[in-house]
């Protein structure tokens, strides 16, 4: 069951439990995923995520490891980095218990470097170059501050990633505020993650146009032109191809 299908409380509920998660992290990675797309575009993100992406330096994830730990979280460690399944608890009224019972608040703390499934490629974050954006909560005060990769590096991540509504949505929100060109330096840039842009491009086209997409609801909902959206993607295609 999608996040996007539970009623807006459980959502809004699984969103602060796992925003306050990342609060007991967030000096020591770079948040990426949904989390980093909320924080870049504000909003206009009219999505809900329960799952905390970040990279962080691999000598830090002892310090990561503690802090989760102290806030009650049981860390797993891999090669790649840290991992964290925690059952969601509600805080709020829910009729059906059901719906929620194989719900889980997901941290990954990886590398910097993001591997493509299966292939040699990759996307490598720059540990470095980030900007730092707040969060708000939904059913209390505050905000939480968090380092986010710039949005031409975001958006050139999730051109290349499987096509689902999530990444495709997130393209879009930030080929909107996004230099276009500069998004094609970065996939250039990447280990040649263009080949990943090319082989995810005519899918995610084919998803947008689709009027029984969530990502083309989504889109709709939010205002966004699916026709300009789409001839930002064509453009990108097409200057990639030229740097063959």
């Amino acid at each position: 069951m999608s996040i996007e299908e539970f009623p807006e409380n459980i959502k809004k509920d699984i969103e602060d439990q796992s925003l306050e998660i990342l609060d007991v992290i967030r000096d020591d990675v770079i948040v990426i995923g949904g989390w980093a797309v909320r924080a870049l575009v504000g909003e206009i993100h009219a999505r809900y995520t329960m799952d905390v992406d970040c990279v962080g330096d691999t000598k830090d994830w002892a310090k990561i490891e503690m802090k989760l730990k102290s806030f009650g979280l049981k860390p797993v460690r891999y090669e790649w980095g840290l991992k964290i399944y925690k059952n969601y608890e509600p805080l709020v009224s829910i009729r059906d218990t059901k719906m929620i019972e194989r719900v889980q608040l997901r941290v990954e703390v990886s590398e910097p470097r993001i591997k493509e499934f299966r292939t040699h490629h990759y996307f490598e974050f720059d540990l470095k170059n980030y900007v730092k954006r707040e969060i708000a909560f939904h059913n209390k005060p505050g905000r939480v501050s968090v380092k986010v990769p710039l949005v031409e590096h975001m958006a050139a991540v999730k051109l290349g990633l499987p096509v689902d509504y999530k990444n495709s949505f997130d393209a879009a929100v930030l080929l909107r505020l996004s230099d276009l060109d500069q998004v094609i330096d970065v996939i250039i840039k990447n280990n040649d993650w263009k080949e990943m842009v090319f082989k995810r491009m005519p899918k995610m086209i084919g998803r947008i146009k689709d009027s029984s997409r969530l990502e083309h609801m989504l889109m709709i909902n939010t205002g966004l032109n699916i026709r300009d959206h789409i001839d930002k993607l064509k453009y990108i295609e097409k200057e990639l191809k030229k740097k063959e």
